[in-house]
């Protein structure tokens, strides 16, 4: 029986090779049927673009524009929301899908050269002796034990992280299991893709007769050698650095490749390791501070330029704030280093502000574009295009990342849709433009120089003032999203947190904006309400509330007056405003939410009503709100709407001295807590419950 996989108004038949719509077929390419068969095989979990390269082109090296191309038309036809993008991590089929049956499991090989025979003495062109490498131990432990298992290695990360230095120092602890050695060819200063080869067989010594192309004849020499290759900075020699390699890898058996770029070279069997920034401790003094690899390396350069220089208890909490500014990043600690003994470390911590300044002046040994920090990383922003550089300094307005959700509004334009802004992340995560954090969904942030020339780069293009009010507006709907949830009882208390405390960053950028010369008062109203309502976040927001209150009494939006008012009788705000204060606001909140119909607002500020009076010994006043609130309950709303109203319950139970009825009453909110999955409300009653048991 034929396999049919059916999802929606589509049928797709993988014998037949055919795309049906309404029961007729579609056109559709053979290279665009097979990226569809492949996600559809596989829809139960993400499927990487190397595993789809490897799918639809087997054997072949391509650029990732020839798999973009075809998702494009896959989209086209079957709709946008049907595959989707993860940036920096590939593509997930996302519709239902019927009359599936079992999928065979994904199979891979791994190739390993036979083991050398050790060498005495194995040649080489790596430099007798290395610098020290701080930091990096388990690095270079860990690419070892890859190196074991796969015949290529790409150290990966953004310029300026040290890959080059790690490979170094991996590549020269491995001289002696080589026969035919261990060799780096170092590729930054090679801007012909044409002359990859010949670079090659320069540095191992290989003469090419010129009978046959370069490329043919270095890897007929590189077949019957046993060596490993360091290929140094390909990122921008992708196509022919990889053609290099994936000749290699069939031509050659016994040869295995490291190589270091700032993105990969997506090739079969490729095995990837991350380059991250050195380990900073956790907080300004710390028992074997020293020890992290930041602190190491700052200290060890610092003291390169001025033997004097030490750290004692002062300095090294201005060391770990250094190196914590600068996100660990190798190149800067060492450029930050060195100014050191002319400047004095509170100077140089307080000028970071003006980095791309202050960070210059690298050894005269380093690569030209590692001497500045501005060099390093224009040198990447070049390797872009014109679009992803467009998306990269739009990037630089997000404090503190940003969710996939929050990217589109900011940086897409009339010529950038939704789907292509989010195609160019995933392109500047592959290019160590831009982190992707672990977590799901994922996170992603600017390292924070790459922030600042970022910010820099917006300046320049004249963007500034109206990507900034984009990020404005796009943090005010993904707080009114998660508010709105929040106080429908749609989420707990921690779900809410879980999502608006990563953002706080951005709300405070965005309401700098809002308040600013050139910014939005009604913006910087919604901003502070809904972001009141983060537990501990108070604070900032009573300073936020208050210069708004005459705008608001003047007369704006009901739905944001509404808003306004219960933010300052919210729970978050208690006992930061005067409780007389608080119960005119929450009267107030009542009386706009009863205009606009409302009821489950009405309802929540009747018990703010409640609880403030409470608190201000009027239990008359408390009682009459608890029970307006209690002929708006409706048994289906969400539990912990409902358990707020038996806590005040229980409340008022126990200012009354009726113990036993306190007692059930807080046993049914710990009930209805379990029931809901709310665990902070949970822990609140079961204190109560452990204080009047007592």
């Amino acid at each position: 029986m034929e396999l049919v996989h059916r999802f929606g108004r589509f049928e797709v038949r993988p014998l037949q090779r055919q795309l049906l719509v309404d029961s007729k077929e579609a056109k559709l390419g053979a290279r665009a049927f097979d990226v569809l068969l492949t996600l559809i095989e596989r829809s139960d979990r993400l499927v990487t673009k190397h595993e789809l390269l490897d799918a639809v082109w087997p054997g072949l090296v391509v650029e990732e524009n020839n798999l973009v191309v075809q998702i494009g038309t896959l989209r086209k036809l079957l709709g946008p929301s049907t595959i989707a993008t993860i940036p920096g991590r590939g593509y997930r089929f996302t519709a239902r899908i019927e009359d599936e049956t079992a999928r065979p499991a994904a199979t891979g090989s791994v190739h390993d050269a036979p083991r050398a025979t050790p060498a005495l003495c194995a040649p080489t062109n790596l430099p007798l002796h290395l610098a020290p490498l701080y930091g990096r131990s388990d690095g270079v432990a860990a690419i070892k034990h890859e190196l074991d298992g796969h015949r290529l290695v790409t150290l990966v990360g953004p310029g300026g992280i040290g890959k080059s230095r790690l490979a170094q120092a991996v590549a020269h602890g491995l001289i002696e299991r080589w026969p035919d050695g261990v060799w780096m060819v170092e590729l930054s200063g090679l801007f012909d893709p044409a002359l990859v080869p010949n670079a090659v067989a320069q540095a191992l010594g290989i003469k090419l007769a010129g009978q046959g192309t370069a490329l043919d004849e270095l890897i007929g020499a590189l077949a019957k050698q046993t060596l490993l290759l360091t290929l140094d900075n390909c990122e921008h020699l992708l196509d022919a650095a990889g053609a290099l390699v994936h000749a290699a890898m069939l031509g050659a058996p016994n040869v295995k490749v490291l190589a270091t770029s700032q993105e990969p070279l997506r090739l079969p069997d490729e095995q990837q390791f991350r380059v991250m920034p050195l380990a900073i401790p956790p907080k300004p003094v710390v028992t074997g501070a020293r020890e992290f690899g930041a602190v190491a390396l700052f200290e060890a350069r610092a003291r390169a330029v001025d033997p004097y220089f030490s750290l004692n208890d002062e300095s090294l909490g201005l060391v770990i704030d250094i190196c914590g500014r600068l996100d660990g990043l190798p190149l800067a600690i060492e450029l930050a280093a060195v100014r050191v003994p002319k400047l004095g470390l509170h100077a140089v911590r307080d000028k970071l502000d003006e980095r791309f300044k202050l960070l210059t002046g690298g050894s005269r040994a380093a690569l030209r574009r590692h001497q500045t920090l501005r060099a390093a990383l224009e040198w990447s922003h070049n390797l872009l295009n014109p679009q992803e550089q467009a998306v990269f300094r739009r990037l630089g307005v997000f404090a503190g990342g940003f969710t996939l959700e929050m990217l589109p509004p900011v940086a897409e334009d009339a010529r950038l849709d939704e789907w292509a802004v989010i195609d160019h992340l995933g392109a500047l995560v592959d290019k160590s433009m831009v982190v992707a954090e672990a977590g799901d969904p994922p996170r992603y942030r600017l390292l924070e120089s790459a922030r600042a020339f970022a910010l820099e780069q917006l300046a320049a293009a004249g963007e500034t003032a109206a990507t900034l009010k984009r990020h404005a507006l796009a943090v005010c709907d993904f707080l009114a999203t998660v508010d709105d949830a929040f106080l429908d009882g749609e989420l707990r208390s921690d779900q809410h947190t879980a999502l608006v405390w990563p953002e706080l960053d951005n709300v405070r950028t965005a309401h700098a904006w809002a308040t600013g010369d050139a910014g939005d008062g009604q913006v910087a109203i919604a901003l502070a309400t809904r972001a009141s309502a983060v537990e501990d976040f108070g604070l900032d927001c009573v300073q936020w509330l208050l210069p708004l209150r005459k705008q608001v009494e003047d007369g704006i939006d009901a739905v944001l007056a509404a808003r306004y008012w219960l933010a300052i009788s919210g729970p978050a705000m208690f006992n930061l405003f005067p409780r007389p204060v608080q119960v005119e606001a929450a009267h107030r909140a009542v009386r706009l939410y009863q205009s606009l119909g409302q009821t489950r607002r009405v309802y929540f500020c009747l018990l703010l009503v409640a609880r403030h009076q409470i608190e201000l010994n009027d239990d008359e006043a408390a009682s009459e709100a608890i029970e307006q609130a209690r002929r708006l309950l409706r048994p289906e709303w969400p539990a912990r709407l409902r358990v707020r109203l038996v806590r005040l319950d229980s409340y008022a139970a126990r200012r009354a001295g009726r113990m036993l009825e306190a007692l059930q009453l807080f046993r049914e909110v710990a009930r209805v807590c379990v029931q809901a999955g709310d665990w902070g409300p949970e822990i609140g009653a079961r204190n109560v419950l452990a204080d009047l048991l007592w």
